[in-house]
């Protein structure tokens, strides 16, 4: 029989926090699903009280060569707090756009961040 391993990361390093309030983070959200140019609903990620996003580094080989040592670099997290809900509704332009949410509170590392994100009292770059 095969050996199988599981290894999960041993630390997350963030390198840029935005902090929203609701409508502005949802509203960064369709915008950048529309400048992307994709189709479909965007899907952002909850767990108790915080919505977020993770931007992340491509996979370069320094990027890849952390990963394999259980390090796991976001460019970018951007957040909001708020109560959950399926869907979601952003306005641009006065026109709505669908947003959905899902939990994610069986992902450890997420509830991990959700934590530090309500802790953190550091700079963001977003109001």
């Amino acid at each position: 029989m095969v050996e199988i391993e599981y290894r999960p990361y041993q630390k997350i390093v963030i390198h840029e926090i935005r902090k929203f309030e609701v409508g502005a983070f949802l509203r960064t959200i369709v915008e950048q699903v529309e400048a992307q140019k994709q189709s479909g609903t965007p899907v952002i990620n909850w767990v108790d009280g915080i919505a977020f996003s993770v931007g992340m580094f491509p996979p370069t080989p320094e990027t890849i060569q952390e990963n394999l040592k259980g390090t796991v670099h976001f460019a970018v997290v951007n957040f909001a707090e708020t109560s959950f809900q399926e869907d979601k509704r952003a306005i641009i332009n006065g026109r709505e756009f669908p947003v959905k949410m899902r939990h994610v509170t069986d992902n450890p590392d997420f509830v991990d961040l959700a934590k530090f994100l309500k802790s953190f009292k550091g700079p963001t770059t977003a109001s």
